[in-house]
């Protein structure tokens, strides 16, 4: 009985003090002071995805409301030259594919390429059926 006392006696305002410090926690966003293109593709997707979330919760208000490094992270994220609006060749539209997006493209760019091939040699060999055919057809004529 005595231990349960103590025990009891030990944890009761360990818990409260627990509490009383998990109700005052206040959500901190990752660091995004200077956000641009090279510190955005450095970052993981877990990062990208906080900072995405918190700014959207921080447009919801007033833009007054927002300090203006805020301002400039949502507008880069936004408007900025990374994934869809990225040079197409560049290192930022790059990093968006997957390597399985790259090997599908890789796999629909061959078959694209050798349909148009075939149509090209099927265009030359239809020029000389066709120009085998005048000539039978002006034979034939010529002969009758």
């Amino acid at each position: 009985m005595l231990a349960s006392i103590r025990s009891r006696g030990f944890y009761l305002p360990l818990i409260r003090r627990i509490n009383r410090f998990s109700s005052t926690t206040v959500y901190e966003p990752p660091k995004f002071e200077e956000l641009n293109t090279s510190t955005w593709l450095k970052m993981n997707k877990e990062t990208k995805d906080e900072i995405i979330e918190y700014l959207d919760w921080k447009m919801e208000a007033d833009w007054s409301g927002m300090a203006q490094h805020e301002q400039r992270a949502a507008y880069f994220v936004s408007f900025g030259d990374w994934g869809p609006r990225a040079e197409p060749s560049s290192k930022a539209a790059q990093m968006q594919m997957s390597g399985a997006e790259i090997i599908l493209r890789g796999i629909f760019s061959g078959v694209l390429f050798a349909a148009v091939a075939v149509s090209a040699l099927n265009y030359g060999e239809d020029r000389k059926v066709s120009k085998n055919l005048e000539m039978l057809k002006k034979n034939a004529e010529g002969n009758p």
